[in-house]
């Protein structure tokens, strides 16, 4: 294989676009062209970035190194694992299929085509989580409690909030809880726009104690991605947004002005400095690094395929309820 990745990318609409323009720029991979059902929209992404647009999906995994699976959901299975059997590295869009069974043929496809694989949870790149991540590695974390709110767009038919933005958050919290068991699942959502959960709530229990609260909707009419972590000794803040930390710590400061009314501070808050960087291109650079040094992937196959099984015991659970 060659120093410089020849990459390709299956799907140029909303997320494919954004696939293509961060590739389009980055120096660690030659971006060779792009493929979409709809050829108008390939040929367009085709001339707007001097690239191949290519005829078929086979025709683009014979000319690249990495294929980039962005389909819609319930296309991921076969277009994934016919890249891998044609020999690609791949990355699929999250999430990695919409059921447990399609997601580890798709693992097992890569392991036995001997290629990388890579879901895109782009959130685990957002450099807000990033700081997140290196700060709880030092602290005792209690609960944590995720946000994610939009307004409806009708853009995702095939999949609920639960696989579609909840999602996002089950990565990340999966990552925060590390090897822990599921001790508890409880969750409840509705349907409002269409015959899926719009909207949904859940409460995870850890087996070391961990409590998780997580809410997604598609139906708020306000744009919401936060988190906040209560650890023994702090509370922290984050705004996926925003990409701002916010850590309040106790203080036991008290001030003696010298009359009879003093002053004590119960807290002092650190705002953290997050580097700023666009998460797509980091999760990108990361993947390529993993294929060149066969380090581990942060959002491996695996990764994909055990925040799948948390929603689908979330959304099972709801649905039920």
């Amino acid at each position: 294989m060659s120093e410089t990745l020849k990459v390709g990318v299956v799907g140029t609409g909303n997320m494919g676009k954004n696939h293509v323009r961060v590739l389009s720029t980055m120096a660690e991979c030659q971006l060779v062209g792009c493929y979409d059902v709809n050829e108008a929209l390939a040929k367009e992404q085709a001339q707007r970035y001097g690239i191949a647009a290519f005829g078929s999906p086979e025709e683009l995994y014979a000319a690249v190194d990495v294929a980039h699976i962005v389909v819609p959901s319930f296309l991921h299975k076969e277009y994934a694992v016919a890249a891998a059997q044609a020999g690609c590295h791949v990355l699929v869009e999250k999430p990695i299929a919409l059921n447990v069974e399609d997601a580890q043929a798709i693992i097992d496809a890569c392991s036995d085509a001997g290629v990388r694989l890579c879901v895109g949870h782009v959130e685990r790149f957002n450099p807000a989580i990033s700081t997140l991540m290196n700060i709880i590695d030092q602290e005792e974390v209690i609960s944590v409690d995720f946000r994610r709110m939009s307004p409806f767009y009708g853009r995702v038919s095939d999949a609920s909030v639960v696989e579609d933005l909840m999602i996002h958050d089950v990565d990340v919290l999966n990552a925060i809880a590390g090897d822990a068991g599921i001790k508890r699942v409880a969750s409840q959502g509705a349907k409002v726009y269409t015959d899926k959960l719009d909207y949904a709530q859940a409460l995870v229990t850890y087996d070391n104690g961990l409590v998780a609260s997580l809410t997604a909707s598609r139906v708020t009419e306000s744009k919401i991605r936060k988190a906040e972590i209560s650890a023994k000794n702090c509370y922290i803040d984050v705004d996926y947004l925003n990409r701002t930390v916010e850590i309040s710590r106790k203080t036991n400061f008290s001030l003696d002005v010298g009359y009879p009314v003093q002053y004590r501070q119960e807290n002092i808050v650190e705002k953290v400095m997050v580097p700023i960087s666009e998460p797509l291109r980091a999760e990108f650079e990361h993947f390529f690094s993993c294929i060149k040094d066969g380090s581990e992937i942060a959002t491996s196959g695996e990764m994909g395929k055990r925040a799948l099984e948390l929603c689908e015991r979330i959304q099972n659970e709801a649905l039920v309820g």
